[in-house]
């Protein structure tokens, strides 16, 4: 069952972090497709994986313990996330234990 990733983030690139307030959820899109995750319970965290200064997407499943990074091709106003790759480490595709 696939379950369409809905997301209320906040890119608010300067405020404190006890004054940001979140907007209305969004439908994030990555290479112009909605966001999904092979099973559901998706976990999303925002980070600047690649060092570049701007904030990518990680959306982890519960189906497998397995990530998916989305690059952040725009801005951190305006973010723009590229094709899903597995997050890896070392070749491998990294998972983290259920249960």
């Amino acid at each position: 069952m696939r379950t369409t990733l809905t997301l209320l983030l906040a890119f608010l690139a300067d405020a404190p972090a006890l004054a940001q307030e979140l907007g209305k959820p969004v439908r994030l899109e990555a290479a112009g497709k909605a966001i999904d995750t092979e099973i559901g319970h998706a976990y999303p965290y925002v980070y600047d994986f690649d060092r570049d200064g701007k904030r990518d997407l990680l959306v982890g499943q519960f189906g497998g313990g397995k990530m998916k990074i989305y690059l952040n091709l725009g801005t951190n106003a305006a973010p723009r996330f590229g094709e899903a790759a597995w997050l890896e480490a070392e070749g491998r595709v990294v998972t983290t234990p259920a249960g």
